[in-house]
């Protein structure tokens, strides 16, 4: 897994020199990200920037089934890293019978083998020979250029994205030592992820790669909405203190009032004396925070495994559940 975290910046930096996917412009009315895992995560991302200039209500569907709104009138983007992911196939061909707008992200496999066939609308190939979700950033790129290509978002987010490179080759990288030292530390704790809303798809990030990479279980929420109901959960310190940490991700577009949240719960942490880190990024354009905050929760993730003594690339349970799957089919 350290190979392609540490081929990130590079990564980054080659999916900027790609054009953009032209994509005939239609009166699409709704977008619909099908996927799932490392795969639909791309979107999360560039549905998170996106929200100020999008017109269109955008929805990830991790499912076999699609909601009953997909038409002739939605664009599709069918995203499986393998391009076998069951549910993403099943959902992708009740769209194309739909009349839908359908476009194929993958490295291979049958969602490949249907752009090659002319039943795609267009069809981006990924650079294959990893996990998905060590090419979800590969994904996130993707998406922009579709929908820089369709028209539907401005062009800008090349520029933010730009000023990602300079904080990943300067003292502004996420601090690794730090984040070994903290992974060792909790390495016997579930981790729970809390982030604002506009910081929620690293909290999501967090919670899949710590499962993922580390064989550990955490969870995510997102402030304010858990300030309504699960910050009532931490009324029991003497239960909670040497079972779980918490990870606080936030960065400078926090919304002012969400900032004071935080602050609250910080002051809460402390006085019940649960364990916790902030972890915020270096004040920059919106979408270089977001992927500084999804790099440095990956090197944790990787770090924690490391900590149980664990190779975090193979994922055998989900292996099973796929030979037990093929089994019944």
């Amino acid at each position: 897994m350290w190979e392609w975290i540490r081929r990130f910046g590079n990564d980054w930096q080659e999916g900027l020199e790609a054009p953009a996917v032209p994509i005939p412009a239609k009166p699409w009315r709704a977008i619909a990200t099908l996927g799932m895992g490392g795969s639909a995560f791309g979107a999360e991302i560039v549905r998170a920037w996106a929200r100020p200039y999008l017109r269109l209500p955008w929805e990830i569907i991790r499912d076999y089934r699609l909601p009953a709104w997909v038409d002739n009138a939605t664009l599709v983007i069918a995203a499986s890293y393998s391009g076998m992911t069951e549910e993403t196939l099943t959902a992708a061909e009740e769209a194309l019978r739909c009349g839908a707008t359908v476009i194929g992200l993958a490295s291979g496999g049958l969602l490949a083998q249907w752009g090659q066939e002319g039943r795609l609308a267009a069809f981006l190939d990924l650079p294959s020979g990893r996990p998905p979700r060590a090419a979800a950033h590969l994904s996130v790129l993707a998406q922009f250029r579709l929908l820089e290509g369709a028209g539907l978002i401005p062009s800008s987010w090349r520029e933010e994205a730009k000023a990602l490179l300079p904080l990943l080759f300067s003292a502004h990288h996420p601090d690794t030592t730090r984040l070994k030292a903290l992974a060792a530390e909790w390495a016997d704790r579930l981790i729970v992820f809390y982030a604002p809303n506009e910081y929620e798809p690293i909290a999501l990030r967090a919670r899949q790669q710590v499962q993922e990479n580390a064989k550990h279980l955490a969870w995510h929420h997102a402030v304010p909405e858990m300030n309504h109901n699960e910050i009532v959960g931490w009324e029991q310190p003497a239960l909670l203190s040497e079972r779980i940490a918490i990870g606080l991700i936030y960065g400078s577009h926090t919304h002012p009032r969400t900032r004071l949240r935080l602050r609250f719960m910080e002051s809460l942490l402390n006085q019940r004396r649960l364990p916790y880190i902030s972890l915020e990024a270096p004040p920059a354009p919106y979408l270089t925070e977001l992927m500084w905050l999804f790099h440095a929760v990956d090197i944790f993730s990787v770090f924690l495994a490391e900590a149980h003594g664990l190779d975090p690339t193979p994922v055998p349970v989900i292996d099973q559940l796929k030979q037990h799957l093929a089994q019944q089919a």
